[in-house]
């Protein structure tokens, strides 16, 4: 009775594993995006005057300016954007509080570095950030390198096969008549 305990508790001791993450997973503390969709391109940067926060949507840009010391929007600002080869002004938005920028051109996977010039009144400010638009393959690519959990289950059926026939010989020896 004692070894069918034992081999009982051992059951449940694997059945009890610890969730194990992928590569480029750490099951960390990170929070899951709010909802199901696919969140846009974004980047940030900050000085002492201006924090910005820019994000992508297709050829269009949206950029909101806030003052650093007070997080007060920033509005009718000249605002100047560079990246490669495109130089823009944007276009101040009253209803949503941001800038837009037209046609730009990050539609392929990579890094782009941004450079701003924000005027407001007698303060200019340059600021700079480094806009990543990820590969939409890599997520599949990464899914299947992950590691199957068939072997888990197999390794589970062996550790059972093996309780069994320990139990099975244990139980033999008892019933076995002594003379054999």
């Amino acid at each position: 009775m004692k070894l069918f305990v034992s081999c009982m508790l051992m059951l449940l001791a694997l059945g009890a594993q610890p969730a194990m993450a992928g590569p480029g997973h750490d099951h960390g503390d990170a929070a899951p995006a709010a909802s199901g969709a696919p969140t846009s391109p974004r980047f940030e940067a900050h000085s002492d005057l201006f924090e910005i926060v820019g994000v992508v949507n297709g050829s269009r840009m949206s950029l909101t300016i806030d003052r650093f010391a007070t997080n007060e929007p920033v509005p009718n600002a000249k605002v100047e954007l560079e990246s490669g080869t495109f130089k823009g002004l944007g276009k101040f938005n009253a209803e949503h509080a941001d800038y837009d920028f037209e046609g730009l051109a990050f539609n392929k996977p990579g890094a782009y570095p941004i450079s701003l010039t924000i005027t407001s009144g007698d303060e200019v400010d340059i600021l700079a950030g480094n806009l990543v638009i990820p590969d939409p393959e890599a997520g599949h690519a990464q899914a299947k390198e992950s590691m199957p959990t068939w072997w888990i289950w197999a390794a589970a059926g062996a550790v059972l096969a093996g309780i069994a026939f320990v139990f099975f010989l244990s139980r033999r020896r008892r019933t076995a008549p002594y003379g054999v």
